[in-house]
């Protein structure tokens, strides 16, 4: 057995061990009360459960604590015997999962390094660094809301690219190509689908499901098809751009017609597939709600229109990125080449 194969074993037993004693110990650690439940009964639509409080000063002592019980857990959480939950004026709340998030976050991190190496762990910190970018937009955002959101959108949309491609790449031309195609395609398939709202005025799309917002539901729309754009795009771009650097490295001698050529190939090759992803992706989050409507009785036409009218939407958007980024690609490649 390789050296790398017993230092991942060895990290992996780490990672098992270090996130059991976070779950069974960590307890002491929160303000707020903790008990693990010792027995719990199902009675009609409540579960009554007995168990023993784990912090604050009366630890050790028994508590008896309730939660609405239903068998579909639709908005309920089923507990279990062993499990240690917070709780608030007798009433469970959540479950307490610390130890299974730091396993989680510590074993996907390994993966990265054995996987990837050094370019692994610029990965797993261009993803830390994108979701702190988010928060403080967001942050800064909810003490400027007189600005429309799509603005703080598109500045993370360019410090989002900007992370990833020059923290993994590094700022050199490579990057600069890939960074700047990227961002001209995310901007024109949000436009385009922007454009098309615009002239039919959103017929045709329900937003019912963004009722619940207390802020305009328009601007909070646009601002997710811009970000749901940067996956799709800077995937395809650094897939296709990458891929004829390393032609180029490994035949030297090949020209530059034959690189966009084999270009166009990838793309192609990718493209398709790519759309099948996006539609999986946003598609699948609707079917709870599909077979909700469906059970009481509505019509699947008007069902399929109220649910999927804006997932398709983004799918479009995140289709039109797909599609663009193999053309921008090759052409700031050929145009990096040229100069």
């Amino acid at each position: 057995m390789s050296k790398k194969a017993i230092s991942a074993i060895i990290c992996f037993v780490f990672c098992v061990l270090i996130s059991f004693g976070i779950q069974l110990t960590s307890g002491t650690l929160y303000s707020q009360p903790l008990a693990k439940i010792d027995q719990i009964e199902i009675n009609d639509q409540q579960q009554d459960i007995q168990a023993t409080q784990m912090n604050g000063q009366d630890k050790g002592e028994s508590v008896h604590l309730t939660a609405k019980y239903r068998s579909n857990e639709l908005d309920t959480t089923h507990f279990s015997e062993g499990e240690q939950v917070f709780y608030s004026q007798g009433e469970a709340q959540e479950k307490k999962r610390d130890g299974f998030v730091f396993f989680m976050v510590t074993f996907l991190l390994f993966t990265l390094i054995f996987i990837g190496g050094k370019t692994g762990v610029t990965t797993f910190i261009s993803v830390l660094l994108n979701s702190a970018a988010l928060f403080l937009i967001i942050a800064i955002y909810r003490n400027h809301t007189n600005i429309s959101l799509v603005v703080f959108t598109a500045i993370y949309t360019v410090l989002s690219i900007a992370i990833t491609l020059f923290l993994i790449d590094g700022i050199k031309k490579d990057s600069l190509q890939k960074f700047f195609a990227t961002l001209l395609t995310v901007f024109s398939a949000f436009f385009i689908c922007f454009i098309a709202m615009e002239i039919f005025n959103d017929e045709g799309l329900r937003f019912e499901e963004m009722g619940a917002l207390t802020r305009p539901y328009r601007p909070i729309f646009l601002s997710g098809l811009l970000v749901g754009a940067i996956g799709a795009s800077l995937d395809t771009v650094v897939s296709v751009i990458s891929t004829l650097e390393e032609i180029e490295v490994k035949n030297p001698i090949v020209t530059l017609n034959q690189l966009i050529y084999s270009g166009k190939k990838v793309g192609e090759d990718i493209s398709s597939t790519m759309v099948n992803v996006l539609i999986c992706s946003y598609f699948s989050s609707a079917i709870p709600m599909m077979l909700i409507y469906l059970h009481n009785g509505w019509p699947f036409a008007q069902t399929v229109s109220m649910l999927l009218s804006i997932e398709f939407v983004r799918v479009l958007c995140g289709g039109f990125g797909i599609l663009l980024s193999i053309p921008f690609s090759l052409i700031f490649f050929q145009l990096s080449r040229k100069g």
